[in-house]
Parts: structure tokens; sequence; C-alpha cells
């Protein structure tokens, strides 16, 4: 039997012993041995039981933390408790000191440049300078680079709110204006404001309750835009449902902006609670286009001529149906008369599509890109002299353009293999520009303009101190427990020795059809420098390899991303770069899901595992906020379908008694996506029926929210804790 690393025995001897709780799953825990003398820590309170037992479709569920999903005073003492043991015990492990000084010179030391927009000869950009906290936003034109938008000056200027972050940002087509999100403390529900880009100056318009990634819309008048609006705050109500998309004139008073869309407008167009509803408008100014949506890459569409939206209130717009859900249209452009749209509908590695916008019938489609079964469509740009396609081969980017008119796209040659992240257009001029970024090297942004076929680089990049000049990528698959193939990327020291005994750390998410694609963190020298491995697994669920990639990782077989996962580590284990003492697993938000089930169905093959803000409880999914957004991925557990599954793929529900790897759980109070109550009852319900003293800790942070608005120190803080605690297991704990 492994040794227990020696600090976390004193931890466990520290508090409180395992109590009996009223679920199948109780049992007296015996007395915990003596441990060393160690550092004083807070007290680790204990949370109550009160079991709560539910009969749907004849299937009978225990729920013995169901009081934590009310929140209120008693989960928030319980979770500070829980945060201030953690941090104590965090702030003893050894080498953490080095570890987190390491990880804040390589993260400190990047300029990080991406979002980039451009509109009538001026540049936009985010860029977090080294050195810097919160990304500011920028503009280039003739007189320089300035900025716009600096969000740490908001946060001195009232610290009381939390520290401000800058979300979505949209610019105007003559570049006059900028349009950007403002949220605090990490949420990601802001305030929409507008600035005057030639003066700096900030304009009265201000609009609350808007979603960090909600950008608005503008009309090519440089005067209106459209905007998504969350509800008014209610009780008791998931604040993501009944969302409504309006029209706002610079100057106006908000309360007189005109809904266009929206649930309970008697709208021509009828949305369902959960449907995020999004307008934009055409280039040219002639058609609005309405995308309706939710957390799934699937989209309704519909059309009107400008001329014919109903600016009234009494939503009578007459709407051309374009797609809806079956349709399988993922995304759309509007250029002259025609609308083009990518789609997956009998075609899982998508296909490119175009419809007359006066009769936009799917059925009629003519087909422009014609799908490849080597390589995925993954995104397009309106250009002026063409449309500009990304698809995805081999884990690489590949970029073409297609001329208006044209019939075979043209290939745009990369400087070298990677993944293009972020790319922008201005529909009235050729050319698009783009950033490609590698696993070894930051993000360097490129220009098509002057020649369709070539690039050349622009004065736009992202920098790092990190020298990756030692470090190698191999990407190879691994046999999963249905014989599929799975991609995995494993990132090592060149000279690493394959001797079984690497610290490795495997990551994945598997949800919503996102990719993980090549992408640079300076950060990940820290860990490859002390010989370890860093792994990406491309499980199901995942958009690596087309719509059927996704759908068979999702809903009803979710448990194959599980199953991917297991066969990645399995592969690392059996190609000798470690072994089960030394190998952690990591997993985020939707990914949740997939580490929490890997946790409960091979507690054996891991020796440390962390979940960060993470949907662990998705069979009560509809009791948060932002749940019924997620059926689409999950599957709807008011029927019985869809309760059965979610009930098979839910990590909480699958608690035993066994001896658990040790688990560090990381939370952000204001987190709006995911309620942080999931991660609550996942550890309170493990550390309950868990065997031997490995420890179940839960990492918060009171200013954060889902990761997303933190800070570079938040972030460099977490990835210290949740890198020293992998450490002080696989290095220390893990010996025979």
């Amino acid at each position: 039997m492994r040794k227990l690393l020696t600090l976390f025995a004193a931890v466990v001897a520290c508090s409180s012993p395992p109590q009996p709780v009223a679920h199948p799953h109780a049992r007296q825990q015996p007395a915990l041995p003596a441990a060393p003398q160690g550092p004083v820590l807070p007290s680790l309170p204990v949370a109550r039981t009160a079991d709560v037992v539910d009969h749907a479709f004849g299937i009978e569920v225990h729920d013995p933390y169901r009081w934590m999903e009310t929140g209120g005073d008693e989960l928030a003492t319980w979770l500070r408790g829980q945060g201030a043991f953690t941090a104590a015990v965090l702030a003893t492990l050894p080498n953490r000191a080095a570890l987190g000084a390491r990880i804040h010179d390589l993260a400190s030391g990047v300029t990080a440049v991406f979002d980039v927009r451009i509109a009538a000869g001026r540049t936009f950009y985010k860029q977090l300078g080294a050195g810097e906290q919160l990304a500011k936003l920028y503009v280039r034109d003739t007189a320089g680079d300035r900025v716009l938008v600096d969000p740490e000056q908001l946060s001195a200027s009232d610290p009381s709110k939390g520290h401000a972050a800058l979300e979505a940002y949209s610019v105007a087509p003559d570049g006059g204006h900028v349009a950007y999100v403002i949220s605090r403390g990490g949420g990601e529900v802001g305030v929409l404001h507008v600035l005057d880009v030639a003066t700096g100056a900030e304009l009265s318009d201000a609009i609350e309750r808007i979603w960090g990634e909600g950008a608005a819309a503008w009309l090519p008048d440089g005067k209106r835009f459209f905007y998504t609006q969350l509800a008014v705050p209610t009780a008791g109500v998931d604040p993501m449902l009944g969302m409504v998309a309006r029209l706002h004139r610079l100057g106006d008073p908000v309360d007189r902006d005109v809904t266009i869309l929206g649930r309970d407008a008697g709208t021509s167009l009828p949305l369902a609670p959960e449907e995020w509803p999004g307008l934009w408008a055409s280039s040219d100014g002639n058609w609005a286009v309405a995308q309706i949506g939710g957390a799934h890459n699937e989209v309704r569409i519909a059309v009107a001529r400008i001329a014919t939206l109903d600016l009234t209130g009494a939503s009578k717009t007459p709407w051309r149906i374009v797609a809806g859900y079956p349709d399988g249209v993922e995304s759309a452009e509007v250029h002259g008369d025609r609308l083009y749209v990518l789609t997956f509908a009998g075609a899982p590695n998508r296909k490119l599509v175009s419809v007359p916008l006066a009769n936009p019938n799917l059925a009629h489609a003519r087909i422009e890109i014609a799908e490849d079964p080597a390589a995925t469509l993954h995104d397009t740009w309106n250009a002026h002299d063409g449309l500009y396609v990304l698809s995805l081969a081999e884990g690489r980017a590949r970029l073409r353009r297609l001329a208006w008119g044209g019939k075979t796209p043209v290939e745009v040659a990369l400087p070298e293999p990677g993944w293009v992240p972020d790319g922008a257009v201005d529909p009235h001029r050729d050319g698009l520009t783009f950033q490609l970024e590698t696993w070894l090297a930051p993000g360097r942004y490129y220009t098509t303009a002057g020649d369709p076929t070539k690039v050349a680089p622009i004065h736009l990049a992202s920098s790092s101190p990190a020298d990756f000049s030692a470090i190698a990528v191999d990407d190879v698959e691994a046999p999963s427990a249905d014989g599929t193939q799975v991609p995995l990327t494993i990132i090592h020291r060149k000279d690493l020795a394959l001797d079984g005994a690497r610290p490795t750390l495997v990551d994945a998410y598997g949800a919503y059809g996102v990719a993980a694609l090549p992408g640079f963190s300076a950060t990940r020298l820290a860990w490859l420098e002390r010989d370890g491995v860093i792994a990406v697994a491309h499980v199901r669920g995942g958009g690596e390899r087309g719509r059927k990639w996704q759908d068979d990782g999702s809903r009803e077989h979710k448990l194959n991303g599980v199953h991917d996962f297991i066969a990645c580590a399995e592969y690392l284990v059996a190609h000798h770069y470690t072994n089960a003492t030394k190998l952690a697993a990591h997993g985020a938000s939707m990914g949740g899901v997939l580490i929490g089930r890997v946790l409960t169905e091979r507690p054996d093959l891991f020796a440390a595992v962390s979940i960060g803000v993470g949907i662990v409880n998705p069979l009560r999914i509809l009791a948060a906020d932002n749940g019924a957004n997620q059926k689409a991925e999950l599957g709807d557990p008011e029927t019985e379908a869809g309760y059965r599954s979610i009930l098979e793929m839910d990590p909480y529900q699958h608690v035993k008694p066994a001896e658990y790897p040790a688990v560090l759980f990381t939370i952000g109070l204001n987190d709006h996506r995911v309620a942080p109550w999931m991660t609550a009852k996942l550890a309170a319900r493990l550390d309950a029926v868990k065997t031997g003293f490995k420890p179940i800790m839960i990492r918060l942070d009171a200013d954060a929210g889902h990761g997303i608005g933190s800070t570079r120190d938040q972030a460099i803080a977490e990835r210290t804790d949740v890198w020293s605690f992998f450490l002080a297991v696989l290095t220390v704990g893990g010996v025979d």
C-alpha cells in the first residue's frame, strides 16, 4: 500500500473525523492514526446531511446534500470554512514557493494580443501587457496605438464592486464608436458602454444585464445597434431564461429601446424560454438576420428586410424562416443577395451552402464547398474579395479563400502548422487578418491583403520569454474501450526518460463540439522543466473530428468521452511516460462531468484530480442558473430517456465508498455559468464516504466567477495552487 504524503496525513488528523451520513453509502470511518506534528490549521467544517429521495420514472435517487442548492448563510459559511482550510493546507505544500515564483515569472513576462477587429482602416485589439493584470482595449490608426478602455483604472476607481474586466466588444462599421461590456468581480453579467473612438469620451449610453459574450451588433449607419439582454432578475428564476433582443439608437434613453425578438413580446418568431435571441445586419444595410441558439452549435436562422422591422414594439416583423435546429446550421454570412451557411446536415464534416435571401429554401441550396472527409469546416469570414474558410485537418489549420462567384477555393499558405484562433475582416475591404498559434509558440497576426494565396506578418503579435526549444509535441492515438482511436497530444522535454515515473497531467474538456486545438501557454514550461508531461486527450464530445465525433460524446453517449479519457491515461502508462502513482487528471466547467465520472469510474488510475468550476451534478441542472440552456449537451432530465442518461453520467450520483485520489476542486463565488453548489455537493459526498486519508478540498475565490474575467494574478495563483497540489501528491505521496 502506498505511503501517504506526510503533510496530508497531518491535515486529516487536524480536521474533524468523517461523520455518519444519512444515505445508502453511510458508514462510520475508522479512527485516524496519529499524525506527526504539523501546522496549526483552521477546523474543517463537516456538511450536515438531510437525505432527499426522488422517485422519477420508477427510479429511486438519494440526494443527501440537496439543502446546498438553496444557498444561504449555511452553505456560504461551509464553503468559506472549506476555502480557509484549503488555503492553509496549500500554503504549506513543499516546493510551492519555488513553483509559484516560476509560474509567476513565466506568466508575467507574456504580452498577449488577441480579439482583433478591423473597421474603416482602424485596427482594434485587446492586449494584456507584460506585468499587467487585465487586458486593455487598443486602437491602431494613422496616429499610432492608444488605449481606449483600461479595466485596471476602472477597478481602482471603485474597488468595492470587485475588479473590472473587459468582456466582449464591437466596432461600428465606420470605426467611429466602440460598444464594450464591463463586468465586475469575475462575474460575466455586465454593463454595455459606448465610447467615441476619436476622443476616447464615453457616451451616456449604458445598458445593464448584458452577458459578457454579448457584443452589440452595429447597423451600417454606425448610429444604431442590436443587443441581447438578460431578463430582470427574479428570485428563484434562472436569469438566463426569457432573454430579449433589442434595438438601440445612440443618445436615446434605454427604456425607449424597441424589443425586436422576445418570448413575451408577441413576436412573429416564437422563442423557447432558454433560447438566446441574437440579431445582426448585413453590411449593405438591407437585411436583418435573426440567429437564435444556446449552449449548442446549431442555430435557428430567419431573415427580414431591415425596412420591414416592426419598431412599434408589437413584434410583427415578417420573418422568413431559413433554418431550424434539425437543419444543422452553425453560422451564416450575407453577401449581396445570398445567405451563406455552414451546416452539418448530411455532412458530419460540414459543408458550405448558399440560398437567395428573397427565397431562402435550404432544400434547394447551392453547394459552395462540399464536405471533405479528411477535414472539418470550422469557420468563415466575409471579406470584400471573398469568403475565407477555416478547416481543421489532422489537428491543424487549413485556410482557403472562395472568391465571390468562384467555383474552387484557393489555398492560403500558412507560415507553419498550427491553429487560427482569431480572424478579422472589413467587408468593404479585401483580405483577412488572422492569428496563427502553435503548442510551442505564441500567436502572431498575419494578413492576406494584396495576395490571397500568400500571407505577410503585421506588427501585432504576442510574445513570451519562455524558451520551448527543448520541448517536443507527440500526436498519437489511444484505442478506447470500443476500439475508437482517440487523438492524444503529449507535450514533454525532448530528452525525457520514458521510465514510467514522470509526473503527468492529463487534461480534457469533451463538450459542445469544442476542439482542444494547438494553443500556447508559457506557464506549461514550469511543469515540463520539472520532468513533467502534459497530455491533452481529444475525447469524443469535442469537435476534433467533426459533428459525429461531437454527437458520439454527447447526451446518452457522454460516457464514451469518459472511456476515451481513461484510454488516453492508460496509453501514457503503457508507453512508460508515467504510472498510476504519478498521474493527475484535470477538467473544468462541462469537463466536470467528464473528469467527475472518470474519478468515480477509475479512482485507482489516478493519484490526484482537479475539477475547476465543474458541472458535477447534472441531474439537478434545471435547479441551477443557466441550467435549461444545457439540455442540448446533456439531455432533458424532464423526460425519461434524458433522466436515465443524465443519471448515468452524473458524478455526484456515482459516489460510493472507495479509496479516491486526492481531489482539489476550484470555484469562484460569483460564477453565473455553473452553480458553486454543485462542487459543494460532490466534495461533501466524496469526503463522507471515502476510505483512506487522501484529502478532498475546495479552493475558492470570492472575487472570481467562471474564471473568464479573472486577473492575471488570480490565474497565476490558481495554477500555482493546483500544480503544487499535484506535484506534492505525484512526487512525494506516490512512493510504494
